[in-house]
C-alpha cells in the first residue's frame, strides 16, 4: 500500500495515517497522505565559526576570560 500510493513517510506513520482515516473513503485518505507538510524548515542554523573565534579571542587578549571557565558559557548562542 505504502509504494502504491506513494506515500514518503515510515511504516508507523502510515499505521497512524490509517487509524485517523479509518472512516474515510480510500480517495480522502490517498489525498491526506500526498499532501506535503503544511510548513516547512528554513534548514540547520549555520554557525558563524570565525565571528566566533573572532570574539574568543578578542576577549581573551583583554583578559576578559572569567566566563569562559564557566561549564554553562555556551558562545554558539
Amino acid at each position: 500500500m505504502k509504494n502504491k500510493i506513494g506515500f514518503k513517510g515510515t511504516l508507523l506513520e502510515m499505521l497512524r495515517w490509517i487509524k485517523d482515516g479509518y472512516d474515510q473513503s480510500m480517495a480522502t485518505f490517498i489525498l491526506k497522505v500526498r499532501k506535503g507538510p503544511e510548513r516547512e524548515s528554513s534548514g540547520r542554523r549555520r554557525w558563524d565559526n570565525e565571528r566566533i573565534f573572532a570574539e574568543t579571542l578578542a576577549q581573551y587578549e583583554t583578559g576578559d576570560v572569567l566566563h569562559l571557565d564557566d561549564l554553562t558559557y555556551d558562545p554558539f548562542v
